[in-house]
């Protein structure tokens, strides 16, 4: 989640902000198991590197079926996610979003906190930006 308060025009132009406001809808939609959302905001060709893959990822469909998943396996998904020291970087129509996102999970042992450090390029593909590329690594 980023908080709105993070979203002031001293720290970042409109652009920027959408950027953001982008960005937090793919995690939401990661998070809720929303699919069509994640597949809406993402370019088919999309690529990743996860944390958890030692070679590049290709095509958007991997994705949505480990976000499908998402929605009926919720075990496991964190309570809460945000945004920590985001950056954005606009270059016309391409853009890159570095963060680090805290996620918090609840479990009967107690509550835990995982971060990864990730970057999300995205392009403006006939007038929407889209979600081209990913990578995201442990802290």
């Amino acid at each position: 989640m980023i908080e709105d308060a993070m979203l002031d025009d001293a720290r970042f132009d409109p652009v920027q902000r959408e950027l953001l406001r982008l960005t937090d809808r793919l995690l939401g939609a990661i998070a809720t198991g929303d699919a069509a959302t994640y597949a809406s905001l993402c370019a088919p060709e999309l690529s990743c590197y996860e944390d958890v893959c030692s070679y590049r990822i290709d095509g958007v469909d991997f994705h949505l079926h480990l976000v499908e998943r998402a929605a009926v396996a919720r075990d496991g998904q964190p309570a809460r996610w945000d945004i920590l020291t985001p950056r954005v970087q606009v270059y016309g129509d391409a853009a890159v979003v570095t963060y680090t996102r805290l996620m918090t999970y609840h479990a009967e042992e107690g509550t835990r906190w995982e971060t990864f450090n990730e970057t999300r390029v995205f392009a403006r593909i006939a007038g929407e930006w889209k979600m081209v590329h990913f990578h995201r690594s442990r802290t």
